[in-house]
């Protein structure tokens, strides 16, 4: 019996050697993964932002990672009274804004057409005095004015304007603007319109006008739109992975799991899709499904421990390990046949026989 333990142990020793380099190579060929990748530190960079005086961009690290303590403090600065009123105030009368409260009044003049008035005189101003003039906002101004009874265009056309101020609007998509206007073909101007106010009813006027400089085309803005729908923190999502994390609109588990790792994880999840999530791989998933009873667990289980193959072993540790448990099990392995026992016989005296 104890030869066959003696046995029992050094193959397992072996087998889990060699098991543990076939699963290293295995994890090395078919990965990268999201899951190696260690998590973002929303907190500490929330926190950062906000020392730093960044207080939006705090904010939106906050909201992003659930920094409840951070979000709170950076809120209160954020919405304090004295400054809040001054950047409104700001916005309104210029049209133009460097945050969140500008931008919101900027566009909230548009809607009551306060601020079409205002930029068509402007316009007008710099024209009489042989200054340069921009057919894009006299155009988006006009429109604004003829869509004041609709309200679901009129937001599009507040968001395109304050776009264009702030340099987020590409030329691509203002030209895009203008030949629909001169052309009259108002059924696509009325979608780039309603995409626009589609963000803007989502994320809010601020961000909608940071969304707008992903996209060049009228098909991007709705691709745009669409993305914004589908997931959370978009606009962190785009800022950090850019176009190519439009490619996960369709794919909310995978972008969830993206943004937790922030720019790598979305820049991988973008190039390798679905591949890019340890816990999709057919294997494990086949094997997480014989488990009859809960085949989640097992699977979780499964992702668990390779995650920390991934993540927490290099290939000097694991072939060390693997060389120890390997060689170990060679040499505490019983060779050659099992020795018989020694019985000792019993003499027996015959007759004719020296005793």
């Amino acid at each position: 019996m104890r030869r066959f333990f003696r046995r029992l142990i050094a193959v397992t020793a072996i087998l889990v050697g060699a098991g543990a380099v076939a699963v290293k190579i295995w994890l090395t060929m078919s990965g990268p993964f999201i899951e190696a990748l260690p998590p973002y530190p929303f907190c500490e960079e929330a926190r950062a932002a906000l020392t730093g005086g960044n207080v939006a961009w705090s904010l939106e690290l906050a909201e992003a990672g659930g920094c409840t303590e951070v979000e709170g403090e950076a809120r209160r600065e954020w919405d304090s009274l004295s400054a809040a009123f001054s950047r409104c105030v700001d916005g309104v009368w210029t049209g133009r804004a460097d945050d969140a409260a500008g931008l919101a009044c900027a566009i909230a003049s548009d809607l009551v057409v306060f601020g079409d008035v205002r930029d068509l005189t402007r316009q007008g101003l710099n024209w009489s005095k042989r200054e340069d003039t921009d057919p894009v906002l006299i155009a988006l101004s006009a429109t604004g004015l003829a869509l004041t009874l609709a309200p679901q265009f009129g937001a599009g056309a507040s968001v395109f304007k304050v776009a264009r101020r702030a340099g987020t609007l590409s030329d691509r998509l203002a030209s895009s603007i203008m030949g629909l206007l001169r052309r009259g073909s108002f059924r696509p101007l009325g979608g780039l319109l309603s995409d626009a106010g589609r963000i803007s009813a989502k994320v809010g006027p601020p961000k909608a006008t940071r969304a707008l400089q992903y996209a060049d085309s009228a098909e991007e803005l709705s691709e745009v739109a669409r993305f914004v729908d589908a997931v959370d923190d978009p606009l962190l999502a785009l800022r950090w992975g850019g176009k190519r994390t439009l490619r996960l609109t369709d794919d909310a588990a995978l972008f969830t799991e993206a943004v937790k790792r922030g720019p790598p994880g979305l820049i991988l999840a973008s190039e390798r899709g679905a591949a890019a999530l340890l816990t999709r791989k057919p294997l494990l998933v086949t094997a997480a499904k014989t488990v009859y009873r809960n085949p989640e667990a097992i699977l979780a289980a499964t992702a668990a421990l390779a995650t920390w193959l991934l993540r927490w072993t290099d290939w000097t540790y694991v072939l060390v390990v693997a060389g120890v448990l390997i060689v170990g099990g060679l040499l505490s392995y019983p060779y050659g046949p099992a020795r018989e026992k020694r019985r000792g016989r019993r003499r027996v005296w015959r007759a004719g026989q020296e005793p």
